[in-house]
């Protein structure tokens, strides 16, 4: 396959490295990314260690702890695999998203049973209001939204803001993934494609999903100030802030044609590149 002029389509192996092979910066960021996502699982490799050395077999928070620590490596992985294979950028994505929705699952589980399940955790904070302006999505409603106190029923709804991602992302990035097979999805800031659609379906997903768990958090977070809850959060939610922002900015860049087009990679696929590079390095 040869692509003599700049195209957003993505280039296959040959074509890609072939093009790279005289191109120092691209290299030079590709053995960095590289490094970085090496770094990354030896962390996670000795962290493993660790939890193996100082919980029991058969704890059920190790587990939960091995499965939130490993965000890393994996967007690591998928970002450098993505990088080096330009056409399996879709498949990358859509990993990552399953990935990182299920982290929120676990987080939010493994906070609940902190409590000793959702009818301690009620009666924890019977006397405590929670409060509902918060960002990302709320923080100018404070007028409006006034704190309440934490029932069965409000709970169950955060927690369903919460988790709703699970579902709503891998599902529209599976469709993203299907019609890029079918040479339907391209990345292009217009009504007529698919890409805005889903964008913006998978965007509100993420922010109520975040909104849910920072009031689940912001709850809990005086009562299990001993479980350093406050750490496994803020690490949670910059790996998910960045990946969202990242890939906003990069996205806003591309449609300005930044970076410029080398060979046959147009701005969009040079984007693209560039940030799965940035994810591997966050």
């Amino acid at each position: 396959m040869n692509m003599d002029k700049c195209s957003d389509e993505f280039p296959t192996t040959d074509v890609f490295y072939s093009e790279i092979s005289e191109d120092v910066p691209t290299i030079v960021s590709l053995a960095i990314a590289s490094v970085l996502a090496i770094s990354s699982i030896a962390i996670y490799v000795e962290e493993l260690f660790f939890i193996h050395k100082h919980y029991q077999t058969g704890d059920q928070r190790a587990w939960k702890i091995t499965v939130l620590l490993g965000l890393y490596p994996v967007i690591c992985i998928m970002s450098l695999i993505a990088v080096m294979v330009p056409t399996s950028f879709t498949l990358m994505a859509l990993i990552t998203a399953c990935y990182i929705s299920f982290c929120i699952y676990i987080f939010i589980m493994m906070t609940i049973e902190c409590y000793g399940g959702p009818d301690k955790m009620i009666e924890t904070l019977a006397n405590d209001k929670v409060a509902l302006a918060t960002p990302p999505c709320c923080c100018f409603l404070f007028c409006i939204l006034k704190p309440i106190k934490l029932t069965r029923k409000s709970l169950k709804m955060f927690e369903v803001l919460a988790m709703q991602v699970m579902v709503v992302r891998p599902v529209v990035l599976f469709i993203a993934a299907v019609l890029w097979t079918d040479g339907r999805y391209n990345v292009k800031v217009s009504v007529d494609e698919p890409y805005v659609y889903i964008t913006v379906v998978s965007t509100i997903s993420t922010l109520l999903s975040m909104y849910g768990l920072i009031v689940i958090f912001g709850a809990s977070r005086l009562h299990l100030k001993h479980y350093h809850l406050t750490l496994k959060f803020i690490s949670l939610q910059v790996v998910i802030i960045l990946v969202e922002l990242q890939r906003l900015v990069f996205s806003i860049l591309a449609e300005r044609d930044i970076p410029e087009c080398i060979g046959s990679r147009g701005s969009r696929v040079r984007g693209e590149s560039a940030l799965h590079i940035a994810d591997a390095a966050t």
